[in-house]
């Protein structure tokens, strides 16, 4: 009997930790099928036969374009599988630009298509839906709100619930660090949270530490923790910090910045300052009051603003229908409205309260686990 072939690709550092989480229940599940595609280390730990690692591929706007040529040849050599080996199923996860090409691609050759965490179409980028529903068999969505606008669309979808509670529920904690950090002498402690990619960092740190210096000035008290989820990062992130505390001369400013241990960070603070996106869940699960926020340039912002399907820009908010955390999408260097939200969240205990109650609304409606379970029964049911 032929082995039964699954391709996978995920581009993004979030959709390799997914990836990762429904290979395992898919082996679990069908020990006899063969897992090929393109990843990152976790989803390669979990079994996947990785034809192209995408470590350095995760690229933003612009920067798409210098990629090109590597992307172009790894595009290839997916069609060349799908040629040669004919596997049974695509699973395409998040990375929309790229993945589209691929879901064409298979669908090119009568292969099915599953999409798993869809891009976020219902907020920006609603006109390709249509393109979508040509290209893909199946949606497997992650947020409850996405079940009604695909199916609104006519495109066959299940809602699963959100991975990153598989996660985060099968995540162990270092306590024994999430108490050293809070032990500062009665000092509140504030995560600064700037993302996990390169660019994020350059354009959105900068800002954080202009807040975290106005916080400073308004609690003295505060220590602030500032969050290297990728130790690649560290550099970078290092050398931002001690040209901003140069300059300023600003020596009281305690920043101590953490490698990895984000749910450590997230778990030790008072309030996190975060960039948008997934983050904001985790943040949610440990019900940890936030800001959220994210910079792009002026012109991407005149120029994407119009296309915005949504008022909101964190998921959080989106998936309460109402703004339970302080957001803000900038196209300026909005440090004071920053500093302005988290100091009012530091010392008004009732609007502190307000932000949990919603969180743990937020919670209950998309903390479960089993999304990936329920996700890889999916996949095995169109093969």
């Amino acid at each position: 009997m032929k082995t039964k072939k699954i391709f996978i690709s995920a581009g993004e550092t979030s959709g390799d930790i997914h990836g990762s989480n429904l290979i395992t229940q898919l082996y679990k599940k069908n020990p006899s099928i063969e897992i090929y595609g393109l990843g990152r280390n976790r989803m390669v730990e979990a079994g996947l036969h990785c034809i192209h690692d995408m470590s350095s591929r995760s690229v933003m706007w612009l920067q798409t374009l210098k990629k090109i040529p590597e992307l172009w040849d790894i595009f290839s050599d997916c069609k060349r599988f799908f040629d040669e080996e004919k596997p049974e199923l695509v699973i395409l996860i998040d990375y929309a630009g790229f993945n589209f090409y691929l879901a064409r691609a298979a669908k090119k050759r009568g292969i099915p298509v599953m999409y798993y965490i869809s891009p976020q179409l219902w907020a920006h980028g609603p006109w390709r839906v249509k393109k979508l529903k040509k290209l893909v068999d199946k949606m497997v969505v992650i947020y409850p709100f996405e079940e009604a606008f695909f199916a609104n669309e006519g495109i066959p979808v299940r809602h699963v619930g959100h991975p990153l509670f598989d996660e985060l529920n099968a995540r162990s904690i270092d306590e024994d660090f999430v108490e050293k950090m809070k032990d500062r002498k009665n000092k509140t402690v504030v995560s600064l949270l700037p993302g996990s990619r390169k660019q994020e960092i350059r354009r959105l740190l900068p800002i954080l530490l202009k807040a975290a210096n106005v916080i400073h000035k308004n609690i003295p008290s505060v220590k602030f923790l500032l969050s290297c989820s990728n130790i690649r990062n560290l550099e970078l992130i290092d050398s931002i910090t001690k040209s901003y505390t140069s300059a300023n001369n600003n020596k009281n400013l305690s920043i101590e910045i953490v490698t990895e241990k984000i749910s450590e960070v997230i778990k030790a603070s008072s309030l996190c300052i975060s960039s948008s996106g997934t983050i904001a869940l985790e943040i949610a699960f440990y019900q940890v009051p936030m800001v959220i926020c994210y910079r792009i340039s002026p012109f991407a912002y005149f120029i994407v603003k119009p296309f915005m399907n949504t008022p909101y820009v964190s998921l959080v908010n989106k998936i309460a229908e109402k703004t339970v955390v302080p957001e803000i999408l900038m196209y300026r260097d909005e440090y004071k409205w920053l500093a302005s939200r988290a100091t009012e969240l530091l010392l008004s205990e009732e609007r502190r309260q307000e932000c949990i109650d919603g969180l743990k609304k937020i919670k209950s409606i998309v903390g479960a686990p089993g999304a990936s379970e329920k996700a890889a029964e999916e996949a095995l049911g169109m093969i």
